[in-house]
């Protein structure tokens, strides 16, 4: 990437960050404004109604600057916003009383305005986007050999680790790989591999594609992984055209298709970021801040992918997949979600109405970017076959 254009890219974030930041203050007079308007009294019916109304507009902001906040990097705010959230959400369960609760809700809003407003800088430690840089984990030497082979041909740079536990220990001090190819069982430990990309990703919160092998193809095995955070399941034996078209999809620098995608979300702030990041990795992205437009700009475009935000007001993000799913020109075309929130039962109704895939807000734009070009090429693919069946 050219640094003139690099450098146009960050001037265009810290350009939006700084308008986010100079209207943050309204923001949280918002904030306290709807915590105020939660009623205390459990036994009055009305106020029960006036609760839930109030909380559902809290949950609603809370969940808007959550994810924008990280998404400019400021992830102080970003932190107390999601404890904020889940005060919201689980608000009925919580043992305090509501009094209490609502302190500790102001508590999170002051929490905020104490926070340091600069993004926190990225660490030094990762390889820049595009690298091609490939970690083979698996403890089958031979395996791994041929693999390392067949990628160094291919131009990509990888690198062999046949301990998991060294692995583990070692990570952080490694420059970030695109792809991580992870055997799933070390020596007697069935779940070793799943077990430590899951360690990973709670200690650092963003990972880049992982690939698991094993030898088991039954669905506890592709389960475990899948909720290890698996991008692919591969049964071994590896054949080498599969590798690479799994390298070439995650960790390749150069993309000369160029896939179009429909970004739909209510808040300004959140969808220009989103924008600027998708824009600077190669997309073509169309932004629409009126869902009820969603459709329109669909048909208008034909997005070979469309992301969607789960929370907005007059329409979610699911009904909203559910009546793009009722257009047979949209039947095949990949919904990806954005949310703030990580709970089964959200990304259970997800994929009912229509949903492809799930992501959490602030996203990494290495792992949108890989997860909407897998999408959208296999959409491309289907158009293509279903356009050459129907000219039969």
């Amino acid at each position: 990437m050219p640094e003139n254009e690099l450098s146009r890219h960050r001037a265009q974030l810290e350009a939006l960050r700084a308008d986010y930041v100079e209207k943050m203050p309204e923001t949280f007079e918002r904030l306290e404004g709807l915590i105020d308007a939660i009623p205390t009294d459990p036994n009055d019916a009305v106020g029960l109604d006036n609760l839930n109304a109030s909380l559902g507009l809290l949950y609603q902001e809370a969940h808007k600057l959550a994810g924008t906040s990280g998404s400019l990097g400021l992830e102080c705010v970003s932190t107390a916003a999601r404890q904020l959230l889940s005060l919201a959400e689980n608000w009925h369960t919580h043992p305090l009383d509501a009094l209490s609760k609502r302190e500790m809700m102001d508590t999170l809003v002051e929490t905020m305005r104490n926070c340091d407003l600069k993004p926190v800088e990225e660490s030094p430690g990762p390889s820049k986007r595009g690298s091609r840089k490939i970690h083979i984990v698996d403890d089958d030497e031979l395996v791994a050999q041929e693999m390392l082979t067949w990628l160094i041909e291919a131009g990509f740079d990888a690198e062999v680790f046949l301990s998991s536990s060294v692995y583990l220990d070692i990570f952080e001090t490694l420059a970030r790989p695109d792809m991580i190819i992870m055997d799933v069982a070390f020596g007697e430990d069935m779940s070793a591999g799943p077990d430590i990309i899951r360690q990973l990703r709670n200690r650092l919160g963003r990972m880049p594609a992982v690939i698991f092998l094993s030898i088991h193809d039954e669905m506890p095995a592709r389960l475990a992984a899948l909720r290890a955070g698996a991008s692919r399941y591969l049964v071994k034996p590896v054949t080498k055209d599969r590798l690479m078209d799994l390298a070439h999809e995650f960790a390749e620098r150069k993309h000369t298709t160029t896939y179009r995608v429909l970004l739909v979300d209510d808040d300004q702030t959140a969808l220009q970021a989103a924008k600027i990041q998708l824009e600077y990795v190669g997309l073509e992205v169309h932004a629409c801040e009126e869902p009820l437009q969603a459709l329109t700009v669909a048909r208008a475009i034909r997005p070979d992918v469309i992301i969607l935000d789960i929370v907005m007001p007059n329409v979610s993000g699911t009904e909203l997949a559910a009546i793009l799913r009722e257009d047979r020109e949209f039947d095949a075309t990949p919904i990806v979600f954005l949310t703030s929130q990580s709970h089964q039962d959200e990304k259970t109704l997800s994929v009912a109405l229509g949903g492809d895939d799930y992501v959490l807000k602030p996203f990494d734009t290495d792992y949108l970017t890989a997860t909407v070009r897998a999408r959208a090429k296999r959409s491309r693919r289907l158009r293509e076959l279903i356009n050459a069946t129907d000219s039969r």
